[in-house]
């Protein structure tokens, strides 16, 4: 799926791009195994007490798995689950030094790099085929196992958590926004739905005299200015993130003008002043802080905001969700999702396999779905948990409506080409992020340049990763790449 997720960080995705999305689906059991076993594909409970080790760096979201944990070991006494919620830009190294060190934890939220592939290639991952039986992929939805998303050749690692859903908002302070008079004839709210909009709000709000400014984001940990180019995603490109464009197979930072036309946007509400000045020297925790303490009126986020305020600042309850602005007066193109999806897995360095497969079947079950979005996390893969009656406060169920209209299916050409998933383009720098701070800082000041180079470069990366796949004597074409007939705004089907 594309997402960072809550990932985000993140996620990341969230997001992977449909391009390295490959989804042979269907219900996998390659090893003949399946026919028996319970609903939920638990073992039987541990005799003995143990201890099993859970890592993640959800911050928002952490009251409601501790809530889980709770229920869980009420259910299973004899397994104590320790969490450790690491700094989310720290994460990857953590995990990885912990691997050398044969340290791991037993069941870890999967990080987004070095990618899942590579992480099943250096065994990081166990599978969960004697656990994953026929009747517990069952659960959930069509096309939830897929071929090079959260299968490798025919082993389980993973399933999907996070329901299919824009994982990026625009969140709007209501107050600030009646100060400035950007209200209705009824005193409503004018929520913008445009970049035009966004910019006519934020000089408003602005110049209003409060001492606020327009717009905001911390990019202290140097992953959030690439969120707010998210706006690009629902305004005429199917991957505003990587870049990756499914409909000619290539990289088109600078071949799609709407990459250049956000940053002359974006960098123009910088120049006139509506940008609060502190956004390269602040986290995005605190951004979220500052925009509920009325600091500034906009911020790009994800569900994980609205959990965030309710303990940081629970008295802060008057905002808005809306989608994230495109540039035409309609989107142009949307969040896009495919078939698998990956977030938790065990670690092939586990001693306590069932007690880990335990815990792993219970974040994954169908009542902890419905909890989670009870909490006011975010939807889940379960249509049975995503139901507007859940949504406890106004926000939440307009980021649930929200979420619900604003994703279709993008294509899948691993589900007839599954040796994609051997392709793997090197890493080439400076990437988006890296691009993002140089223009905005004034360090790159030929923007239309740096994406060009950028284009070319992850062009020759990908170039060079078939030719590698070749040589290895790996069956692919570049032609799988490309769908032209692609129509970003309608779910696509594939052809098989």
């Amino acid at each position: 799926m594309f997402k960072i997720s809550r990932r985000t960080m993140v996620r990341a995705a969230l997001l992977t791009t449909a391009a390295t999305a490959l989804a042979a689906c269907s219900k996998v059991n390659p090893l003949g195994q399946g026919s028996q076993g319970s609903n939920s594909g638990a073992t039987a409970p541990s005799t003995q007490p143990v201890t099993i080790n859970y890592w993640d760096w959800w911050v928002t979201q952490g009251p409601t798995i501790d809530n889980e944990i709770k229920l869980f070991q009420q259910k299973n006494p004899n397994v104590k689950v320790q969490k450790t919620t690491q700094v989310v830009d720290q994460y990857p190294n953590l995990l990885q030094l912990a691997m050398k060190a044969q340290t791991s934890p037993d069941v870890f939220l999967i990080p987004q790099t070095p990618t899942l592939v590579e992480q099943v290639d250096q065994q990081w991952l166990k599978p969960l085929n004697q656990w994953a039986t026929d009747k517990w992929q069952a659960q959930f939805p069509p096309e939830s196992f897929a071929e090079g998303s959260n299968v490798f050749q025919g082993k389980i690692y993973s399933a999907p958590y996070d329901g299919p859903a824009p994982w990026l908002q625009l969140y709007i302070n209501n107050k600030l926004f009646k100060q400035a008079g950007l209200v209705d004839a009824s005193g409503n709210v004018k929520l913008p739905q445009t970049w035009a909009d966004v910019r006519a709000a934020a000089q408003a709000i602005t110049r209003a005299g409060q001492g606020a400014f327009g717009w905001g984001f911390g990019d202290k940990q140097k992953t959030i200015l690439p969120w707010q180019m998210m706006m690009c995603q629902t305004s005429g490109t199917p991957d505003a993130q990587g870049g990756f464009d499914l409909r000619t197979g290539t990289y088109t930072w600078a071949s799609n003008p709407v990459f250049l036309d956000w940053i002359k946007f974006f960098m123009g509400m910088k120049q006139a002043g509506l940008i609060t000045p502190d956004a390269m020297s602040i986290d995005d925790e605190t951004a979220r802080v500052n925009f509920a303490n009325g600091k500034f009126a906009m911020i790009i986020g994800g569900v994980w905001n609205q959990s965030g305020w309710a303990k940081t600042n629970p008295d802060f309850t008057d905002y808005s969700v809306v989608g994230l602005p495109h540039q035409d007066v309609k989107p142009t193109s949307y969040f896009y999702t495919s078939p698998g999806g990956s977030d938790f897995a065990l670690s092939n360095q586990t001693k306590l396999s069932d007690q880990a497969w335990q815990w792993f079947a219970w974040l994954n079950s169908k009542d902890a779905a419905i909890r989670w979005v009870q909490a006011g996390q975010g939807l889940r893969i379960f249509p049975e948990a995503n139901k507007l009656e859940y949504a406890k406060t106004q926000p939440y169920r307009e980021y649930m409506q929200v979420a619900l209209e604003g994703i279709r299916m993008a294509p899948a050409p691993g589900l007839l080409h599954p040796t994609m998933e051997l392709v793997k383009p090197q890493t080439t720098l400076p990437d988006i992020q890296g691009i993002l701070e140089g223009i905005y800082t004034g360090q790159i000041t030929d923007w239309k340049g740096a994406l060009q180079d950028l284009e070319k470069r992850e062009n020759a990366a990908q170039q060079a990763a078939i030719q590698d796949a070749k040589s290895r004597g790996i069956n692919v074409d570049p032609s799988w790449w490309r769908v032209p007939d692609w129509n970003l705004t309608q779910n696509y089907v594939q052809k098989l």
